[in-house]
């Protein structure tokens, strides 16, 4: 029994290191640039409608991004600025940034946060690590409460680490939206739980080396670059 419980302890860490690397891994693989600038497109479809925008995200390391509105034209002038887990949106209308929450939709079932964010490992940690075949299934809980989803399940291919699917849950332990991953995760398909028809794709494109200055990544900064 001595033994049994030796062996337990010794594996436990172990084992708690490896969801640590496979997380590692999935990050490395979908942000293989420190600073980069990245197109990417929402197409939101209800039963009752369709409506799309275009962005361009300029992020740097694993926690610093600044998103402009690209299209429609009548949201040309607006950025949202995220660094970790806060968020400002700055609009030409207004005299100073606006502070947001990232769970908050930008558009169709994409949340603020979902087009900023680029990382995992940097607001969650594994607490659980599954095998399925052909993939690994993370279970990743918030480090802190002021993360927009207390808990992600995440599906993820052993041998490319690439994301195939995510279920997001909020601190009610509610699963509200859960996303499909194609085309390398250049193609995601977010599904609204709650509301069974709504759909938003979220399409990247042109990723590119960009030098963004840290000078980017202030309130201060939006709008004037």
């Amino acid at each position: 029994m001595k033994r049994f419980f030796l062996a337990l302890l010794i594996a436990l860490p172990l084992y708690a290191e490896d969801g640590a690397a496979i997380l590692a891994r999935v990050d490395a693989a979908r942000n293989p640039i420190a600073s980069f600038a990245v197109d990417v497109s929402l197409t939101a479809v209800s039963p009752k409608s369709t409506e799309s925008s275009k962005f361009r995200v300029y992020g740097k390391g694993s926690d610093r991004s600044v998103v402009e509105f690209v299209a429609p034209a009548t949201e040309k002038g607006k950025y949202l600025l995220m660094l970790r887990d806060a968020m400002w949106i700055y609009m030409p209308s207004a005299s100073r940034p606006i502070r947001i929450s990232p769970l908050q939709r930008l558009m169709g079932q994409a949340s603020n946060g979902d087009v900023a964010r680029t990382n995992f490992s940097t607001d969650y940690h594994p607490t659980a690590v599954e095998s399925e075949s052909g993939e690994w299934v993370l279970d990743l809980a918030a480090k802190d409460p002021s993360i927009a989803y207390a808990r992600v399940r995440l599906w993820v291919d052993k041998k490319s680490s690439e994301v195939t699917r995510a279920d997001f849950y909020v601190v009610s332990g509610k699963l509200i939206k859960r996303a499909h991953y194609a085309e390398h995760g250049q193609r995601v398909e977010i599904e609204d739980l709650l509301k069974p028809g709504n759909r938003t794709v979220m399409q990247y494109a042109n990723l590119a080396h960009h030098d963004n200055p840290d000078k980017m990544y202030t309130k201060d900064a939006l709008g004037k670059w």
